[in-house]
């Protein structure tokens, strides 16, 4: 089940940054075509973690480590999907086959899952124990240092993502029946992460979210 939850996350940010990638729109600078479609996983996959997780905890109370690494399995594997995907549905533009998409399958959910999911993992473990002073004013640093690493390129927006999903995380088992606020928050704080502060940064030139080495 949590396997299940994870993939059709993973499935949705794939087909976002597909479907982005060739038909993006662009706001003078800022696109979100070609390389901006980067911006889907960027933002989406910290939301997906702050969900899935504090959804495995509500449900397995006790013993959510393994659906928790289930869904984070099925995460990296569906945001993996967008380059075959890719590959199938614009195999001119994309320049690869079905074949040899699959090796950029697993760097794609090493780069974009596997660093967010084990620092949120960090984070959420912290908050959640009775000795980590988890105040409102230790979360809001926390938030805000998630987003002031994004004004590191790429490797520090995926820390971002990190720190920010499991920050939330933690910031909605301490605040019961937040979970809707917080997932509003998560998205507008990747959003200056990913976008803003990159735009800031590069004096308001053209640009999308960081270039990694995906497909």
């Amino acid at each position: 089940m949590s396997f299940i939850a994870g993939l059709v996350w993973g499935l949705v940010v794939a087909a976002i940054e597909v479907a982005s990638e060739h038909y993006g729109p662009s706001f003078g600078p800022i696109a979100f075509n070609g390389n901006g479609a980067l911006a889907a996983p960027l933002i989406i996959v910290p939301l997906a973690v702050f969900r899935g997780w504090t959804w495995i905890t509500n449900r397995w109370s006790g013993r959510s480590l393994i659906p928790g690494i289930a869904f984070t399995v099925g995460l990296y594997l569906g945001v993996g999907a967008a380059s075959p995907a890719d590959a199938v549905l614009f195999p001119q533009g994309s320049g690869s086959t079905l074949a040899n998409s699959i090796p950029t399958l697993l760097a794609t959910g090493a780069i974009f899952v596997l660093p967010v999911a084990l620092i949120a993992a960090a984070i959420y473990w912290a908050l959640r124990s009775e000795r980590f002073p988890g105040t409102g004013l230790v979360i809001t640093i926390l938030y805000l240092i998630g987003v002031g690493l994004s004004l590191y390129p790429q490797l520090g927006t995926i820390a971002s993502g990190g720190i920010i999903a499991g920050t939330a995380a933690g910031h909605s088992w301490r605040v019961a029946g937040s979970r809707l606020l917080i997932s509003i928050l998560v998205i507008i704080l990747m959003a200056v992460a990913v976008v803003g502060i990159p735009y800031v940064r590069e004096g308001a030139t053209p640009l999308g979210p960081p270039t990694f080495p995906t497909r």
